[in-house]
């Protein structure tokens, strides 16, 4: 086994394991988990979206956002636009407003802990990186 791809491999689920631990416990008091912050995320971003963009976005099945917002409507999180049970848009409600801007600060702190040693250009590079093997991931799994 090629030993540089399975520490990669490992350095991966170590990062993805820590940032699920954060956000779990950040979104704890909210009743809400990991599951959740994607949809949180890109409502405050992008404001009033419909599933099928909202999938499309995160890069799930329709499945897991007709849970995930169900879930979020249930809590008071989103709010349903529209009298259709089938094609509505929604948005954050203001209490979700306020738990994703707190999410994102939070977040934000993170990422500027995790960054401050990068350079401007160190980050443009490391970005440009993970975008190009992320291409390249995906090709291999569109077989």
């Amino acid at each position: 086994m090629d030993f540089i791809n399975f520490d990669f491999n490992k350095l991966f689920l170590c990062i993805d394991k820590r940032m699920r631990k954060i956000q779990d416990m950040l979104l704890k008091d909210y009743g809400l988990t990991h599951f959740h912050t994607w949809y949180l995320a890109n409502l405050y971003r992008y404001g009033e979206m419909n599933l099928s963009s909202l999938t499309s976005e995160i890069g799930v099945d329709k499945a897991n956002t007709t849970r995930a917002v169900r879930d979020l409507i249930k809590k008071g999180y989103i709010e349903k636009l529209g009298d259709s049970d089938r094609k509505y848009n929604i948005r954050l409600s203001e209490e979700g407003y306020r738990v994703a801007d707190t999410f994102k600060r939070h977040i934000d702190n993170i990422m500027k802990n995790g960054f401050h040693k990068f350079s401007l250009s160190d980050k443009k590079l490391f970005f440009e990186l993970l975008n190009k093997f992320s291409s390249g991931v995906k090709d291999a799994t569109d077989i």
